[in-house]
């Protein structure tokens, strides 16, 4: 092979330099024979589960109806009440935690390699819900009903706030 050597010469994976698409290994004097195909680059596709294997949790069904605890005391604590409302608000974000971590473990026992992460749930229990959701669906077909149930939930529950703080006496 007369291919000029890499700036660095350290032993690793370089473009080949007779042109090939994928890699070829430099041995930091010389390029050797072992090369990497474009296919070996590519990240290895997560296998489809079972035709039989479970999509849908309780926890994740509890994520999905947390907003309507919400309204309900929204719906309660017309008055005065902020502090009420804040310590909820504060409980139903760790119980959406929670939830999120226990439907997290349910999807690693039922066989998903890593299921959209927990942790998510930190931002807001939607990210967590639409992302598990699409992961789900990619993995084995379907599972976007609770994105939409969840947004059902949420737009009747800001309708609700909304004609709550809005309706006089």
């Amino acid at each position: 092979m007369t291919e000029a050597q890499p700036a660095l010469g350290e032993p690793r994976w370089h473009a080949d330099p007779e042109g090939g698409a994928g890699l070829r290994w430099w041995d930091g004097t010389q390029w050797t024979s072992a090369v990497m195909g474009p296919e070996d680059l590519a990240a290895p596709a997560q296998p489809r589960l079972p035709e039989g294997t479970p999509v849908y949790t309780v926890p994740l069904w509890a994520i999905v109806v947390l907003p309507v605890l919400s309204t309900v005391v929204l719906l309660q604590t017309q008055d005065s009440a902020t502090l009420l409302r804040s310590a909820l608000s504060l409980l139903l974000f760790g119980v959406a935690i929670a939830l999120a971590y226990a439907d997290y473990r349910a999807l690693l026992a039922a066989g998903y390699r890593r299921p959209f992460h927990w942790g998510w749930a930190f931002l807001s229990a939607g990210v967590y819900v639409v992302g598990r959701s699409v992961i789900v669906r990619r993995r084995i077909g379907r599972g976007l009903t609770p994105v939409w149930v969840w947004a059902a939930v949420t737009v009747l529950g800001l309708a609700t706030g909304v004609w709550v703080l809005t309706t006089p006496g």
